[in-house]
């Protein structure tokens, strides 16, 4: 994997946080592209401490070192943020440069645009990391033209950096086709806490983000074939005239404090065979918790029936959210 920092001078590590963006997990939407659906290029919120003593500047740079560019590619580079400054509001990086504060200016990216541009890593490239560095500098200011590029940026700091601190937030663009969905998220909890909401068949009502899970009937799955009965309400969507229904959720995967996966069944009929999941992973700072929706194993007929994915990613993305909350609320008032 490319390291973007393997070839340069080491320095001091300080701390860079965001309310907008979570380390090492994907990245919002309002961060992407406007040429990609729902993208804003908006900039991040960053704050950030703990810089080395001598400290005169800053420079922050938002750089993709997946791009398939031979040479990565620079969404966003600023200079001459005065050492008194430790944040950037979000949008910051606007064509103006609105949020940015008395002496620091953006440079042309690899757009040519000198401006925050949000990601848009190419279809079935696979995941992208975006790398938010913000530089501890020796010097109140920097000999780089307005226009230079970042890359000279970057070339003309090397002697002047103190101090690096790094976040880094991931993008991927799924083929046109793709019959898989996954979303993450850091739940600031242990895995055993985030396992004791998916195994619990109550817990699952507790997180629905569609508003079609009514309730649940069934004791606590432990193991690939548990099964527990949920009853639904897709009157509560108003797009299909299913009315009240129940069906039987199975488990097809079940590996305590790291996945659990099931599939759905109707009480008639041939069964669509889709498959939703978590995987869970220690972090620093709890669980990455990646949530999927698979359907690549359906029938033909199903394809036919029904427009797939019958759950979109801002769906995966919603039940992340309700699952930290419920968890943290589980955390506070134990069962």
């Amino acid at each position: 994997m490319n390291d973007p920092f393997a070839r340069l001078p080491e320095a001091a590590s300080f701390t860079v946080t965001s309310a907008t963006i979570t380390d090492g997990a994907a990245l919002p939407l309002e961060h992407w592209s406007a040429g990609v659906p729902g993208g804003k290029d908006v900039s991040p919120q960053l704050s950030w401490s703990g810089a080395p003593d001598g400290t005169k500047s800053y420079a922050v740079t938002v750089y993709d070192p997946d791009a398939p560019t031979g040479s990565g590619f620079w969404h966003w580079a600023v200079a001459g943020i005065p050492a008194t400054v430790t944040e950037l509001p979000e949008g910051a990086g606007d064509d103006t440069g609105s949020g940015l504060p008395e002496g620091a200016f953006q440079l042309p990216g690899d757009t040519r645009e000198a401006r925050f541009v949000g990601a848009a890593p190419p279809p079935g490239h696979g995941p992208h990391r975006y790398v938010i560095v913000v530089h501890a500098l020796d010097t109140e200011s920097l000999a780089v033209p307005a226009g230079a590029t970042p890359a000279l940026l970057g070339f003309v700091m090397t002697g002047h950096i103190l101090g690096r601190a790094v976040l880094t937030a991931t993008a991927e663009t799924p083929l046109a086709g793709t019959e898989r969905i996954e979303v993450s998220r850091l739940v600031p909890a242990p895995a055993d806490a985030v396992f004791a909401v998916l195994t619990d068949p109550a817990g699952h009502v507790d997180i629905d983000a569609s508003g079609m899970l009514m309730a649940a009937e069934g004791p606590r799955v432990r193991q690939a074939g548990d099964r527990f009965v949920v009853h639904m309400d897709r009157a509560a969507l108003g797009d299909v005239p299913l009315g009240k229904y129940d069906v039987e959720v199975v488990i097809t995967k079940l590996v305590p404090d790291e996945e659990i996966a099931w599939t759905v069944e109707g009480r008639s009929g041939a069964h669509v065979r889709h498959i939703y999941g978590y995987r869970l992973e220690p972090a620093d700072g709890g669980t990455r918790v990646t949530s999927y929706y698979d359907w690549s194993e359906i029938a033909e007929e199903w394809k036919r029936h029904l427009t797939f994915p019958v759950v979109p990613e801002s769906a995966l993305k919603a039940t992340l959210g309700i699952l930290e909350r419920t968890v943290r609320r589980r955390i506070a008032q134990p069962q």
